[in-house]
C-alpha cells in the first residue's frame, strides 16, 4: 500500500509526527485490520519507549492504548485475538511502569536538587544577617537589602524542608528586628549630623548678626540672606530639643533687636522659607 510506505519512509526520516499521523489515519480507516493494527500500536508503543520527555511518552502510551480499545471492539476475538490483546495490555503496562518509575525518580532528583539549592539560599541568607548587622552606612545598608531581596525571591519556600522552614521563620523574625534596629540607628545618625549642622549655621548667624547689627536690622534683604539660609531652612520637627532652644534664643534675640516692621518681615521670612530635609 502507497500509504504504508510512505510511513515507513517517514519513520526511517525520523519524521515521527507525520508517520504517526499516516498510520493513524490508514488504521482509523480499517479499525479491524490486525496487520494494520499490530503496526499502528507497535509505533506508538515504540515512541512511548524513547528516552525523551514524559508528555510527549505519555501521549504516545495513551494512543496505543486507544488504539487497543477500538481494536479489541471490532475485531473478530478468537482465541489467537484474545493472546494478542493480552501481550498488548502486558507490553502497555510495561511501559507505564517504566514511565511512573522514571517520573519517580524525576521527582527525588529535583526534591533532591531544590532542598540543596534552598540549604545554599538559606545559608545565605544566614550569612547576609551577619553583614546587615555589621553595615555603617545607609547606602551600604540599601544595597544589602537588595541582595537580600534577591536571595529571597529564588528560594522555593513551598518545597523547604522542616528543618528549613523553622530556619526560614527564624531568619524572617530576627530580620525584621534588625531593619527595624538598623533603620532606627541610621534616622537617629541622620538626625543627629542634621541638628550639628543646625547648631553651627545658628551660630554662624548670632555671629554674623552681632557683628554688622546696624546692617542687618536696617536692611531687610541683607537680613533676608542670612536667616533663610542658616536659620529657617532647618525642620523643627527634626530639631533636638537642646537645638530648639538655641534656635529659639537666636530668634528672640534677633527679634528683639528689630522695629514693628522689621519683626513684620522677619516673622514672614520664617514662614516662606522652605525647609530643607537634609
Amino acid at each position: 500500500m502507497e500509504q504504508l510506505a510512505l510511513f515507513e519512509e517517514k519513520v526511517i526520516s525520523n519524521e515521527i509526527w507525520d508517520a504517526h499521523l499516516i498510520i493513524k489515519n490508514l488504521y482509523n480507516r480499517n479499525v479491524s485490520d490486525t496487520e494494520l493494527f499490530q503496526r499502528y500500536f507497535d509505533f506508538t508503543c515504540k515512541v512511548a519507549n524513547w528516552d525523551m520527555e514524559l508528555e510527549t511518552r505519555s501521549y504516545f502510551l495513551d494512543e496505543a492504548s486507544t488504539a487497543l480499545v477500538v481494536y479489541t471492539e471490532n475485531a473478530v476475538i478468537d482465541a489467537e485475538q484474545l493472546m494478542i490483546i493480552h501481550q498488548c495490555r502486558e507490553t502497555i503496562d510495561n511501559i507505564r511502569n517504566n514511565m511512573y518509575s522514571v517520573q519517580n525518580l524525576n521527582e527525588q532528583q529535583y526534591t533532591q536538587q531544590v532542598e540543596a539549592n534552598n540549604h545554599t539560599i538559606l545559608k545565605d541568607l544566614v550569612d547576609l544577617k551577619g553583614l546587615l548587622s555589621r553595615t555603617v552606612t545607609q547606602e551600604e545598608f540599601d544595597q544589602n537589602l537588595l541582595v537580600l531581596t534577591e536571595k529571597e525571591n529564588v528560594l522555593i519556600k513551598e518545597e523547604l524542608t522542616n528543618d528549613q522552614t523553622l530556619l526560614y521563620n527564624n531568619l524572617t523574625k530576627e530580620y525584621s528586628v534588625l531593619i527595624s534596629d538598623k533603620l532606627s540607628q541610621f534616622a537617629k545618625a541622620s538626625n543627629t549630623e542634621y541638628n550639628r549642622k543646625a547648631v553651627r549655621d545658628f551660630k554662624y548667624v548670632i555671629d554674623a548678626f552681632k557683628k554688622e547689627e546696624g546692617a542687618y536690622t536696617k536692611s531687610s534683604s541683607k537680613l533676608y540672606a542670612l536667616v533663610s539660609s542658616r536659620l529657617f531652612v532647618f525642620d523643627p520637627a527634626r530639631l533636638f530639643n537642646e537645638t530648639l532652644i538655641y534656635y529659639n534664643h537666636i530668634y528672640s534675640y534677633i527679634f528683639s533687636k528689630l522695629d514693628e516692621e522689621g519683626k513684620f518681615k522677619l516673622t514672614q521670612i520664617a514662614i516662606d522659607t522652605e525647609k530643607s530635609a537634609q
